[in-house]
């Protein structure tokens, strides 16, 4: 069954039931409203990857981890405000949460 969805960017074809995953359940929920998840997007993964940096700076970690846990921070913060496309944005901000949580329990 072929479904076409208006998704607020352009036409969206969802070719089959197996390819609407949750990821794009939520690139849809994103562009349904926008601007309000992305101000709530920025606030959370900014503040996990300070906490995670403050970590990371207290035990002494390798500079690698420091330099991993802001560059994605900052790129997917950088996505955000360049208001790149809902995917993009979705798949920075997750990776910023999975890589910033590791580093966050690897240092506490």
């Amino acid at each position: 069954m072929t479904t076409i969805k208006h998704s607020g960017i352009g036409l969206v074809n969802h070719s089959n039931v197996t390819s609407n995953t949750w990821f794009i359940k939520q690139v849809d929920k994103f562009e349904a409203a926008r601007f309000g998840w992305i101000a709530m997007c920025i606030v959370i993964q900014s503040c996990l990857g300070s906490v995670a940096c403050m970590y990371i700076l207290k035990n002494n970690a390798s500079d690698f981890m420091l330099l991993t846990c802001a560059v994605i921070t900052m790129t997917s913060n950088a996505v955000f405000i360049a208001q790149g496309s809902g995917r993009l944005c979705l798949a920075f901000f997750y990776t910023s949460l999975i890589i910033n949580i590791i580093f966050l329990l690897l240092n506490v």
